[in-house]
């Protein structure tokens, strides 16, 4: 049988112990210093409504997008109401994503930053906030603003009728006017 190792051949050197103490103190400088903190950040990120602020200004972004010139045809169009309620549910979804993505990408960082990982420096509430246009919602506004086109070239041809008769004698189809023939 062998004989038991002395302690003198595993008793750990100066610089050994130098080490493990400056370790100590970095582990109970963290445990002071960072662990309330990331605590704080852990709970926050488990309790926040990253999907109702996300789902807030994408409804947000939709109805400015859409109504920014609203006109009677259009209040009563159901084509307008139909593209409208798409685009929002398009960006509602859109919002409930990004909300979601939000969360998981702080809790993901009050991770890493507990392993000493590096994380990212934005807050999962400011990647909610840069909510995706949804094609539905481009869609919808490119319908609206070839409507809003077409009603205002409608709208500039009828005043330019309207200029003409006020300007020819007897008006565009009265007597001597611009379209009585004679």
């Amino acid at each position: 049988m062998s004989s038991k190792p002395k302690a003198s051949e595993y008793a750990a050197s100066e610089s050994e112990k130098a080490t493990a103490s400056i370790a100590l103190a970095d582990k109970q400088y963290f445990k002071d210093k960072y662990l309330p903190k990331l605590t704080e950040l852990r709970d926050r990120s488990s309790t926040e409504n990253y999907q109702g602020v996300a789902r807030g200004r994408a409804q947000a972004d939709t109805m400015q997008a859409l109504t920014n010139r609203p006109s009677l045809a259009a209040t009563r169009s159901v084509d307008a109401s139909a593209d409208r309620a798409a685009a929002a549910g398009s960006q509602l979804l859109q919002g409930s994503l990004q909300g979601l993505a939000a969360q998981r990408g702080d809790q993901v960082n009050v991770l890493k930053q507990a392993r000493g990982m590096a994380a990212d420096a934005t807050s999962g509430l400011s990647r909610a906030a840069k909510i995706a246009t949804t094609k539905n919602l481009q869609f919808a506004q490119a319908k609206q603003n070839r409507r809003n086109a077409n009603f205002a070239m409608g709208s500039k041809l009828a005043g330019g009728f309207i200029d003409k008769d006020k300007n020819s004698p007897g008006g565009l189809f009265g007597e001597g006017g611009y379209f009585s023939g004679g």
